[in-house]
């Protein structure tokens, strides 16, 4: 039987180390220890909603490493197309947090096994069956190799029939704003099929500042999917013909990171499943506010079940009109 990867996923893999306590990095303390990586969480996110995924990068011959993949096995997620390097370790980031809970965070990525993917990396890359191939300008970020990279491998899926989903996901210490914002025009308006960003690159694309009119705007570029993350305020989505925005449902809030990765992994599984675009923006939100309830970017990322009893319990605003959908 041939195998189908529904969703395959690429880029950087990495170990979180969250502080105990307020201020404690570079002080003696605890540290408890975690997975991310926006693809990756979006990989699992996909499989704990019941879909299949397969995720594609290059990771370390270390603790961190091996981890990984241990936990990619244990979850389902197609290990085929990860690589080991035993050259190059596998990135790292700590989160501070300070008196009034802002996180603060500090990459150990440079010279990581992922910031070494070339054109010989995705020359490598074995695809199946399938339907949507999903990166981050964070995947093409960590390295020129790795946006030469995404662009040899954006053109490979598209030849084999799967669709573009494409997430901004920009990080200052990365990218310039200038040089990202041409950066994500040029996958926006030539290859992308399903979009998401948030507030802060909506600014670096020049959007309006209305919601509605941002997601239009960004539909009239070619994407069929569009999805704006609002944080704890909602999101809106839009598709060719409906665009809909709920606010985000109220829970208590233990951690963020990591709940837009899960957004966008609902999001996928609603495309793949076909859900009118209410019901997929239901789905997503929900997902992501119960993915707050945890500490982590994958600990606390829900399975079906738990969705499914939580959107009955909702009564969601709309943001664009007012009143209530249930």
């Amino acid at each position: 039987m041939k195998k189908v990867i529904e969703v395959y996923c690429w880029g950087e893999p990495l170990a979180g180390f969250y502080s105990k306590n307020p201020n404690a990095l570079g002080k003696p303390g605890e540290f408890r220890m975690t997975w991310g990586g926006d693809t990756s969480n979006v990989a699992l996110s996909v499989r704990k909603l019941g879909h299949s995924s397969g995720y594609m990068t290059k990771i370390g011959n270390d603790f961190v490493g091996q981890g990984l993949l241990k936990l990619w096995k244990s979850e389902g997620v197609d290990v085929t197309n990860v690589f080991l390097d035993r050259e190059h370790s596998t990135g790292m980031y700590f989160v501070d947090f300070d008196e009034n809970g802002e996180h603060i965070f500090y990459y150990r990525r440079k010279g990581s096994a992922a910031s070494t993917m070339n054109k010989d990396f995705c020359e490598s890359i074995q695809i199946d069956e399938g339907k949507i191939f999903h990166l981050s300008g964070i995947s093409q970020a960590i390295s020129f190799e790795c946006l030469e990279c995404s662009f040899d491998l954006i053109e490979r899926f598209k030849s084999n029939g799967f669709k573009i989903s494409y997430d901004l996901n920009y990080r200052e210490k990365l990218w310039l704003k200038k040089f990202a914002r041409n950066i994500y025009r040029v996958i926006i308006e030539d290859y992308a099929d399903i979009v998401s960003f948030n507030e802060k690159e909506a600014l670096i694309l020049d959007l309006p500042d209305n919601p509605f009119e941002a997601v239009s705007q960004v539909l009239e570029f070619g994407p069929e999917i569009v999805a704006y993350k609002l944080g704890s305020k909602g999101a809106v989505l839009g598709m060719k013909e409906e665009i809909v925005a709920y606010s985000a449902p109220k829970v208590e809030v233990k951690d963020t990171v990591g709940a837009g990765d899960a957004f966008t992994g609902a999001v996928l599984v609603g495309i793949l499943e076909e859900m009118s675009a209410k019901d997929l923006l239901k789905f997503a939100i929900s997902t992501a506010a119960l993915t707050c309830k945890n500490t982590g970017s994958v600990e606390g990322q829900p399975r079906r079940n738990e969705i499914k009893d939580f959107i009955k319990k909702i009564e969601f605003q709309d943001l664009l009109r007012g009143g209530v959908s249930k």
